[in-house]
């Protein structure tokens, strides 16, 4: 993650590749990079983006009533992105270096590993913060309720979804002037030029290391791990003092444990991230270990397919943990369609006050009616008695 993920490919000239290596030995690399990239990457990237599009319709109906339901929405959003993306990378990879031989489409590899890449990483950035917010909710939901109604609302998570965007961009916006591309007068294929900035050793340790480390890995996995066992430790508490949940703490329940399950794929999908930059200074140059012929080419695609998989996920974690959730997928395919379903905006926490005083005031209207009747019943008995009784 040091520099650009161009270096993982190609970052000399198509003549000199060809002439160091036999057209014979790229047979290996061809089938990996179908089978990695194009089949595997592009079948979780369809799965994924199917199951983003159910997510982002169920939960749109009821984000403006829970900020944590708010926040699942707007982390398919962004997945999407990231899927999107990267679908543009992975698919056509494969499928034309297959049909058409190793050099077809050298090109638009290139323009896509320059600067496609990075917008990858700007998503899946915001993603990250995202997953940080909706486990921040869950724990103030669990640990801290008395703050509830102050540090979780629609509101903020709108406007802390808007901050992570402007601040990703500007984090990654340096990687689009870290090369240039120019074409080959010969061969007509692109190589990468390394421009001043990416040669520049401060970059280098202070932007491309030690600050991408600390925002797309340590500060994220960190906090997510403290505020995890927070929440597990409160679970435990509270199980232990409750004697029987009702459907409303069940959905609280099922909301908790998909935020927990969500973090345990993050963390071990960026996992892969985090060790491809720690190859890169083990193996200098990292292009030279990762092409074709190298010892790392069979890892080149790992941390992409282990980034789609952390943004298709989402979906089968619903699906498990959230009962309230599967519910609804299900009455979306059968056509069975209630209004204000239980299971998921029942949750309470993080519910505004306003959502919350309707169903106070139809609560005590619907007792006081019943006990004026139960007031009334005896005294009509009595008098429709009194003629037999005389």
């Amino acid at each position: 993650m040091a520099i650009v993920s161009t270096e993982g490919y190609f970052t000399e000239p198509a003549a000199e590749l060809q002439q160091e290596l036999d057209l014979s030995q790229f047979d290996s690399c061809i089938l990996y990079y179908f089978i990695f990239g194009s089949c595997i990457g592009g079948l979780l990237i369809v799965i994924g983006l199917a199951g983003n599009g159910i997510t982002i319709a169920i939960m749109g109906r009821e984000r403006k009533k829970s900020a944590t339901i708010n926040c699942l929405f707007m982390l398919a959003i962004a997945d999407s992105f990231v899927l999107l993306a990267y679908g543009f990378m992975l698919l056509p990879s494969g499928i034309r270096k297959l049909a058409f031989g190793w050099w077809n489409g050298h090109n638009y590899n290139f323009v896509t590993l320059t600067y496609v890449v990075e917008v990858t990483r700007i998503f899946a950035q915001v993603s990250a913060f995202i997953t940080m917010l909706v486990t921040f909710q869950r724990y103030v939901s669990v640990c801290l309720p008395h703050r509830a109604k102050q540090l979780c609302s629609v509101h903020l998570v709108n406007i802390l979804t808007c901050i992570s965007y402007v601040a990703s961009i500007l984090f990654f916006l340096p990687n689009f002037f870290t090369y240039v591309l120019v074409m080959d007068s010969k061969t007509h294929r692109y190589r990468s030029v390394s421009q001043p900035l990416v040669l520049s050793s401060t970059f280098q340790i202070l932007y491309a290391t030690v600050a991408t480390g600390l925002v797309t890995y340590v500060i994220p996995v960190l906090s997510l791990s403290f505020m995890s066992i927070r929440i597990i430790q409160a679970m435990k508490a509270q199980s232990k003092a409750m004697q029987k949940s009702e459907d409303r703490s069940q959905t609280r329940k099922d909301l908790t444990l998909s935020s927990l399950a969500i973090v345990a794929v993050f963390t071990l999908c960026q996992s892969f991230v985090f060790a491809r930059s720690i190859l890169k200074w083990v193996y200098d140059p990292y292009a030279k270990y990762a092409r074709c012929g190298g010892v790392l080419q069979y890892f080149t695609f790992v941390p992409y397919i282990t980034m789609v998989i952390n943004s298709a996920a989402n979906f089968a974690i619903y699906m498990i943990l959230a009962k309230g959730f599967r519910k609804k997928v299900v009455r979306i395919f059968t056509g069975r369609n209630q209004i204000a379903p239980k299971g998921l905006s029942g949750e309470t926490g993080d519910m505004s006050t306003r959502s919350r005083l309707p169903a106070t005031n139809s609560v005590s209207m619907v007792a006081s009616t019943s006990l004026y009747r139960s007031q009334l019943r005896p005294k009509r008995i009595i008098v429709d008695n009194m003629p037999s009784v005389a």
